[in-house]
């Protein structure tokens, strides 16, 4: 992490003496005599003032971050007396059991399927 207490500090000191300078420089011009009875252009000192402000702010801004520790990016570290964890596979077991019913023809006595509609055997129908 940068240091920001010493730029901070020089913008504080550099934004507070424009604006200081600025200010005095413009309460000279505009209570000094007028040539010509128009008054003097002293808009380049309140440009002098608006910058010396925003410095000013900006040195503020970098010393607070500076006091409060700014942001601090925080790492975990994995214990090394700790193991990781196991990953173990999983075994699925399916058992299927399929029944077989049977029944009798009733004309040649042949064993045939319950979803058969005629007997392989003889070919009569099973009902």
């Amino acid at each position: 992490m940068a240091n920001t207490t010493g730029p901070g500090v020089g913008l504080l000191i550099f934004g507070l003496m424009m604006a200081i300078f600025g200010g005095v420089a413009d309460s000279i011009c505009t209570t000094g005599p007028s040539g010509n009875g128009t008054g003097p252009d002293c808009g380049g000192f309140a440009i002098l003032i608006g910058i010396g402000v925003v410095l000013l702010i900006a040195g503020i801004v970098l010393l607070a971050i500076s006091f409060s520790g700014g942001a601090r990016v925080i790492q975990q570290v994995p214990d090394p007396s700790v193991p990781p964890p196991l990953i173990q596979p999983v075994v699925v077991q399916q058992t299927v059991e399929k029944e077989i019913v049977k029944v009798r023809c009733s004309y040649c006595g042949n064993l045939c399927d319950v979803t058969a509609k005629n007997c392989p055997s003889c070919g009569a129908s099973i009902a």
